[in-house]
């Protein structure tokens, strides 16, 4: 493949996501992985997703192969020896995904692969088992929030024995909007998506998720969320505490849902391209912590690209 090495186990996974577009550079480090590098671009690949199917638009499909292909550059800088291309619930529920996985295809150094629900579950529990800062990495329940879809997963004895895969992510939700997140969210906004949300997680019976008070958490609503949490504290992001409490996410929910997009965007740590999503998907966060007695979040920055890493280094015995 060309710009690729033989660089001893080094591996890039760009994954393709609804908001975003992110590479994680690693390599195979005695059994565990070290990261090497990463970046994120915000695409807004899933600008026009709905609750059911979308359509990938001509300007959305372009910026995202620019994305793509700019970080397919950034890993080439790692020296890795392979580069997997991967995308979720953006291109999987597109109804032209053929036309830009033949777009991704003539552009890229590597094809683009479309993974199913259960592949995504599998890699994203696979990902935080990786993670050394886990209280049990043997067994735990785990959700990862994206623009299209929330994963909900229990993972037992290396494998993800249940998982859901549920259209409310929170690109999608904040289409529902009147204003699409510009604007401040109403009260009757609120309770018609705590009932939309409560009404699909009942549906896919994600009663699983009630263990013990503490579901681990990934996905960037985490990682903001945790960002501006730390630098209100005056501590350093990864000095700031990983276990995350409902009543945090509640408060800052409430702060943000008051306010204009404009101002939103002036909060520290607050990007644009994340500011018109971030209070609904806090939203779904609080509704699935409501419905499982949930009152904790413990933050992973572990993930579906580790479980991809994870598993191109061999670490578990099956391919997914």
């Amino acid at each position: 493949m060309k710009g690729l090495k033989n660089s001893g186990g080094k591996v890039a996974i760009i994954d393709v996501g609804s908001n975003t577009i992110k590479v994680l550079c690693a390599k195979n480090n005695d059994q565990r992985i070290k990261k090497l590098g990463a970046k994120s671009i915000e695409a807004r690949l899933g600008g026009d997703q709905r609750v059911e199917g979308n359509w990938l638009e001509d300007e959305s499909r372009k910026a995202a192969i620019r994305a793509i292909l700019d970080l397919q550059d950034f890993a080439l800088n790692y020296e890795v020896e392979k580069i997997e291309i991967v995308a979720t619930s953006a291109v999987r529920d597109a109804s032209n995904q053929d036309q830009f996985l033949e777009e991704v295809a003539h552009e890229a150094a590597s094809p683009l692969r479309i993974l199913s629900e259960k592949e995504e579950a599998t890699l994203i529990g696979r990902g935080i088992a990786c993670d050394p800062y886990l209280p049990n990495p043997k067994c735990f329940c785990a959700l990862d929030i994206g623009g299209g879809s929330l994963e909900c997963i229990k993972y037992q004895d290396r494998d993800v024995t249940e998982g859901v895969s549920l259209p409310i992510g929170a690109v999608r939700l904040a289409g529902l909007l009147k204003s699409k997140g510009k604007l401040p969210i109403t009260e009757e906004e609120i309770n018609e998506l705590k009932v939309f949300v409560s009404k699909k997680l009942k549906d896919a019976k994600t009663k699983f998720l009630s263990k013990d008070g503490t579901v681990i958490g990934c996905g960037g609503a985490f990682s903001i969320s945790r960002a501006i949490l730390a630098y209100r504290s005056g501590v350093k992001y990864e000095d700031f505490p990983v276990t995350i409490s409902i009543s945090d996410l509640a408060k800052l929910f409430e702060e943000l849902r008051k306010l204009r997009l404009e101002d939103r965007c002036k909060i520290p740590c607050l990007s644009e391209g994340r500011a018109d999503i971030l209070p609904v998907a806090l939203l779904v966060l609080m509704t699935v912590a409501e419905e499982h007695n949930v009152s904790h979040f413990h933050h992973s920055q572990y993930n579906l690209r580790f479980g991809l890493a994870a598993t191109s280094f061999g670490y578990f015995n099956n391919k997914v």
